[in-house]
């Protein structure tokens, strides 16, 4: 499967433009620019020249993606091949360097793009609507070389993140992922959702749900939260670690569910302990059938003694 990550964390200085092109130029075994040059080390520079002559030397100063291919999917000869074409179509205008990497167990390409089009002046912003648009000309592009993303099914539980910091944070394990854990754990113990928002409040989460608001939020508690952000909604974990339970009215499903099976539990222990198992007949149709025969008998042999 070929994905499409944006590092949402991109510098606003010369200097950290000169970084991130060293970093992924010195790792690379192949590049290529487009509008631009394939020396990483000429590259700042010529972005520069095209914000310098727009005016537009200040702000962001580059835009950073990144292709990556599942392991043993596609070849060596073909990751700039597409790289290439995934870029003309979705940055025209803009200078883009490419430097892709096999420093992993699977192959993927890096792209820093110039914020400034050198065609028209105009800044790059990168809006939800642009992504998706960017991830649907990879996914166009990608069948061509016989991957088809959209039949590939995620499993339920895989951690689905476009944010490559985000992703290898979550992967590493972090404050989401405890949280999604512990919504596991007592989603399945909970019958009830005053039940579940207790359990929670033990853990050391709270609960805001609102049968009025469509989000569940949970707030993490200070004394356990590690990282900066402490509030995360159900809808932004279910789409995350791909779990359909992760749903306001799923959630209350299973609730109804672990009440019924307490019930039974319950009604089940109650009959052990007052014997009523081992009184009840396994076969109550066949003990009836017994006495039948037995009483028919009992009447012939009776009319037999009478004559």
């Amino acid at each position: 499967m070929a994905i499409i990550k944006v590092v949402k964390k991109s510098g606003k200085t010369y200097t950290s433009l000169k970084n991130v092109l060293g970093y992924v130029g010195e790792k690379a075994y192949e590049t290529y620019g487009i509008n631009c040059s394939e020396n990483y080390k000429k590259v700042a520079y010529e972005f520069f020249e095209t914000k310098d002559y727009f005016h537009k030397t200040v702000g962001r100063q580059y835009r950073h993606y990144i292709q990556s291919f599942s392991p043993d999917e596609i070849s060596k000869e073909k990751v700039l091949e597409i790289a290439v074409k995934w870029a003309e179509k979705s940055f025209p205008g803009h200078e883009v360097f490419i430097a892709v990497h096999d420093d992993k167990e699977h192959l993927h390409s890096h792209f820093i793009v110039n914020t400034v089009n050198f065609e028209t002046g105009i800044k790059l912003h990168e809006s939800t609507r642009n992504l998706d648009f960017r991830k649907e000309l990879n996914d166009e592009i990608c069948i061509d070389y016989g991957i088809n993303n959209k039949e590939i099914t995620r499993q339920r539980g895989d951690v689905v993140s476009y944010d490559k910091n985000k992703y290898q944070i979550i992967k590493k394990g972090a404050d989401i992922t405890r949280l999604a854990e512990s919504i596991i754990k007592n989603m399945q113990l909970s019958t009830s959702k005053e039940n579940f928002i207790s359990n929670m409040q033990k853990d050391g989460y709270a609960v805001n749900w609102n049968d009025n608001q469509k989000n569940i939020v949970f707030t993490i508690n200070q004394n356990i939260l590690q990282g900066k952000k402490d509030k995360f909604r159900l809808s932004n974990l279910e789409k995350t670690f791909n779990i359909s339970d992760f749903n306001k009215n799923r959630l209350l499903e299973i609730f109804k569910l672990n009440q019924e099976k307490e019930r039974r539990n319950i009604l089940e222990k109650i009959s052990t302990n007052m014997g009523i198992e081992k009184n009840i007949p396994k076969n109550i149709s066949s003990e009836k059938e017994k006495v039948k025969t037995n009483n028919c008998k009992k009447r012939k042999k009776g009319y037999d003694l009478e004559l």
